[in-house]
C-alpha cells in the first residue's frame, strides 16, 4: 500500500523567510535540510548561506582557469563574514583575489582561518587590507622534514609582517611548527585593539616588548618555541616586565618560559580580574611564583602543567609556599602536574574549599594504600569536589570509578599530549 507524500509546510515558504530562518542553523543542520527535503526551497542559494563560512580553496570564483561571471560572484560575497582555506594544493588565484578585494567584494569579510598558511602566504598578503578583519587564525602544521625549511619559514615572516596592517583586528592566533625569530613581532606594535592574542612557534626570547601597547589585550597565550622545537636560548623573564601596562588580562597562558619567578608575573599580579591561569612546562619556575598567583584573587582556573621529562625541582614547592593559594576563594579548577612530592601535599591547600576539578600528576606511582588514604582523609577536604583526573605517564591504566560524590578518572599523560583539564 503506498501512502501521499504530503509536502512540508517549509517548502511553502517565501525565500526571504527562508533566510530569517536559516541564518540560526549551523552548516551541519544545513546538510540535514538538503538531504531530507526537496531542493525547491533553493537551500544552497547565495543569500541562504552568507552566515556560514566560505572556503576560498573549493568557491570557483576564487580559482585559476574555472570560469564564474563577476555577477555571479557578488552573491556569493554579499555579507559574506567568514573565509577559511583549509588546502594547502588549491589553485588559489591570487589575481582574482586581489580583484576581488579592490572592487570591495570582501568588505564584510570578519573572520579568516587560513590552514597550511605558508602555502597561501601571498593570499594571505592580500587579504590583510580588507577593512573590516576582526578575527585572524594562521596555522602551519608541517611535517617534519618541513620544519627546517628556510623557503617556508621566510614565507611565513613575509606573512606575518603584512598582519601589522590589520589594524581593525580583535583577535589574532598563529600557530606554526617550525620557530620564527621574535624580531619579526615588530608587526604588533600597531595592533592596538588586539583582545585576544595566542602565538606558538616564536623565539621569545626576543621582542616580547612589541606586545607592551596592546593595553586591550584581555586573553594572551605565549608559547615559547613549540612542541617540535625549544629555542636555543631561554625567555628573559624582565622582557615581561614590558608588559606591566596589560592590565585588562583575564586569561593569562605562558608556555616553556623556564626560570620563571615572582619577576616575570609582576604585570599581572597582583590582580582582581584575572579568571584563568596556565603555567605550562615552565620546568625551573621558582617558587616566589606561587605567592604571585595567590594574590590573583578572582581566578577560576589554575593549571601548573609539566611532563615527567621536565626538569622540576620539587624543592622550590614547599608547604609555606602551597598555602599562598589558600587566598583564592573563587577558584574551581586547579591542576597540579610533577611538582607535588605526594597526595599529602594536597593538605596545604585545605582552604580551597570552592575546588571541583583536580588534576593531578605525580613521579611516583600511586599503590592502593595511598589511594585509599587520598580518599579518605584528602578528598573531604574539598567539600565541593566532583572531579578528580590523576595522570600518569605510564599507558594501560586507563579507568574511572566513583568515590561518593567525586568521579576519579585515571589518564595517561606524555608531553605534547592535550588533555582535558576543565
Amino acid at each position: 500500500m503506498s501512502f501521499p507524500v504530503t509536502p512540508s509546510p517549509l517548502l511553502r515558504l517565501p525565500t526571504s523567510q527562508w533566510t530569517d530562518v536559516i541564518r540560526y542553523l549551523t552548516a551541519d543542520d544545513l546538510k540535514s535540510l538538503r538531504l531530507i527535503g526537496s531542493r525547491e526551497p533553493r537551500l544552497s542559494a547565495p543569500p541562504l548561506t552568507s552566515h556560514l563560512q566560505l572556503r576560498m580553496d573549493r568557491a570557483p570564483f576564487f580559482l585559476r582557469n574555472v570560469e564564474f561571471t563577476e555577477l555571479e560572484t557578488g552573491k556569493w560575497l554579499a555579507n559574506r563574514r567568514h573565509l577559511i582555506i583549509n588546502d594547502a594544493h588549491a589553485p588559489i588565484c591570487s589575481r582574482r583575489v586581489a580583484y576581488l578585494i579592490s572592487r570591495g567584494y570582501l568588505n564584510s569579510i570578519t573572520q579568516i582561518i587560513v590552514h597550511d598558511c605558508h602555502a597561501h602566504a601571498h593570499i594571505v598578503t592580500l587579504l590583510s587590507v580588507l577593512p573590516n578583519a576582526q578575527c585572524l587564525k594562521l596555522i602551519d602544521q608541517g611535517n617534519p622534514e618541513e620544519i627546517s625549511n628556510v623557503r617556508i619559514r621566510n614565507d611565513l615572516e613575509l606573512m606575518v609582517a603584512a598582519v601589522g596592517r590589520m589594524t581593525s583586528l580583535e583577535a589574532l592566533d598563529i600557530e606554526v611548527d617550525c620557530v620564527i625569530s621574535g624580531r619579526n613581532l615588530m608587526f604588533l606594535q600597531n595592533l592596538y585593539g588586539l583582545k585576544h592574542l595566542r602565538l606558538r612557534g616564536f623565539d621569545l626570547s626576543r621582542g616580547i616588548e612589541n606586545m607592551a601597547n596592546l593595553i586591550q589585550l584581555e586573553s594572551l597565550h605565549l608559547c615559547h618555541g613549540n612542541f617540535y622545537s625549544s629555542p636555543e636560548e631561554d625567555v628573559r623573564e624582565e622582557d615581561l616586565l614590558h608588559l606591566m601596562q596589560l592590565r585588562n588580562v583575564k586569561n593569562l597562558h605562558l608556555e616553556g618560559f623556564d626560570c620563571l619567578s615572582d619577576t616575570g608575573l609582576k604585570p599581572f599580579s597582583p590582580s582582581s580580574i584575572m579568571k584563568n591561569l596556565t603555567l605550562k612546562h615552565c620546568q625551573e619556575m621558582n617558587q616566589d611564583c606561587l605567592q604571585s598567583v595567590g594574590k590573583m584573587t578572582s581566578l577560576e582556573s589554575l593549571h601548573i602543567v609539566n611532563s615527567a621529562f621536565d626538569d622540576i625541582d620539587i624543592e622550590n614547592f614547599e608547604s609555606e609556599n602551597w598555602v599562598y593559594l589558600n587566598d583564592i576563594q573563587n577558584l574551581k579548577r586547579l591542576s597540579l602536574f610533577y611538582v607535588l612530592v605526594d597526595q599529602y601535599d594536597l593538605l596545604d591547600l585545605s582552604g580551597l574549599t570552592a575546588l571541583e576539578t583536580l588534576n593531578i600528576a605525580f613521579h611516583d606511582s600511586m599503590d592502593q594504600n595511598a589511594f585509599d588514604e587520598l580518599c579518605q582523609n584528602i578528598l573531604p577536604k574539598f567539600p565541593c569536589l566532583t572531579k578528580l583526573r590523576i595522570f600518569s605517564d605510564e599507558g594501560g591504566m586507563e579507568y574511572t570509578v566513583q568515590r561518593g560524590a567525586v568521579e576519579i578518572e585515571f589518564s595517561t599523560f606524555n608531553f605534547g599530549d592535550e588533555v582535558e583539564l576543565d
